[in-house]
């Protein structure tokens, strides 16, 4: 009989290894085939043209972050949610669409039946606060762009490798629909129209500025940039688009490259007194609301909702002064540390036209 014991020895719990589970939930979305794509895609028209001119000639991504944990999370509730339009609704998923230059995935299909027209879905996934930005102001360009020529290409042909309808015919789509869901709660909120095509002619134009580009850099940044767009925050060609490279290490924004020339900045201080003075009218409009409403319970009110939250006793916090006093009275220098610099106040006025 063996001797050995380490056979018999229990395993410590303390010394197993546990897979790092957003390492290889990030691996796993860079290997995905979209991923890859160098097509432009439904997805891409009308968001930035430059990030879509990246995108077309093959630029290599300079930032693919490790922390897109709530992207991740998202895409992984899209494909439960394919998944049951499919099993439970008889939707047609992930129907790979092309016109040769414009490559792209509709979420799901439903083909016309009776008196129902045949409509295609696109699924969003979204933050609480995003929502509730699409109940107030409905879907922004770049998602009507999306799904509407998602119906364009079945309409005209586009359908590719498909197991149960036929390929390369025009297919019906008179109704689009967006469906957002909310990541944290699981709140739905589905816009549908019919299908415009004025809205189609608008995305193919957009799409072909971007496809007569001959370099990313001949077109525009649409957006605002790191620090003022979360879609900017986001992409994956920042670094490169906004020369964060060359930035020096003194706090300056990345914006500061918009402004090159006398033209540029005087155009900034333009909209920078135009936005101050709507900013000041309405910060008072604000003000005096706010002091109306002090004394208002929390409710429902015609479209508005109010709440309440905070107004509960802090914990007590040191009190420097008197910590000054007391090492005062006692002959103790007091303990100094480096102030660092006060933070830059910009002051713009208008200068009066002479006369």
């Amino acid at each position: 009989m063996s001797t050995d014991r380490s056979a018999n020895m229990p395993i410590g719990a303390s010394t197993a290894p546990v897979p790092d589970l957003w390492k290889g939930a990030h691996r796993d979305d860079r290997s995905r085939p979209r991923s890859r794509q160098r097509l432009l895609g439904p997805s891409s028209i009308g968001l930035c043209r430059r990030r879509a001119a990246y995108e077309l000639h093959g630029t290599w991504p300079t930032d693919l972050d490790d922390n897109m944990h709530a992207a991740i999370l998202g895409t992984w509730l899209h494909e439960g949610i394919l998944r049951v339009l499919a099993e439970q609704y008889g939707a047609h998923t992930e129907l790979e669409l092309t016109d040769g230059v414009i490559l792209g995935h509709a979420d799901a299909y439903w083909t016309p039946s009776g008196q129902v027209p045949g409509v295609v879905e696109d699924v969003k996934t979204k933050s609480t606060r995003a929502l509730d930005l699409v109940v107030r102001q409905g879907p922004r360009r770049h998602e009507l762009f999306q799904v509407h020529l998602y119906a364009h290409l079945l309409r005209t042909g586009g359908l590719t490798n498909h197991p149960h309808l036929p390929t390369g015919k025009p297919l019906e789509a008179d109704v689009v629909r967006i469906r957002y869901v909310g990541r944290e709660y699981g709140q739905v909120v589905v816009h549908q129209q019919a299908y415009d095509e004025d809205v189609t002619r608008q995305a193919l134009a957009w799409a072909e500025d971007v496809l007569d580009s001959q370099e990313p850099e001949a077109m525009p940044r649409d957006l605002d940039g790191p620090g003022l767009s979360v879609i900017c925050d986001n992409c994956p060609f920042r670094s490169t688009c906004w020369q964060l490279d060359s930035l020096a290490d003194d706090g300056r924004a990345p914006q500061t490259i918009l402004a090159e020339d006398t033209a540029a900045i005087t155009e900034a201080l333009s909209a920078y007194a135009d936005a101050a003075e709507i900013e000041s009218a309405a910060k008072k409009r604000k003000a005096k609301a706010r002091k109306m409403l002090d004394a208002a319970d929390a409710g429902t009110y015609g479209a508005f909702r109010l709440s309440w939250s905070g107004g509960n006793p802090r914990p007590p916090e040191p009190d420097a002064e008197a910590m000054i006093r007391v090492l005062e009275g006692l002959g103790v220098d007091i303990p100094m540390r480096s102030g660092g610099r006060t933070s830059r106040t910009i002051g713009v006025s208008r200068v009066p036209e002479a006369g």
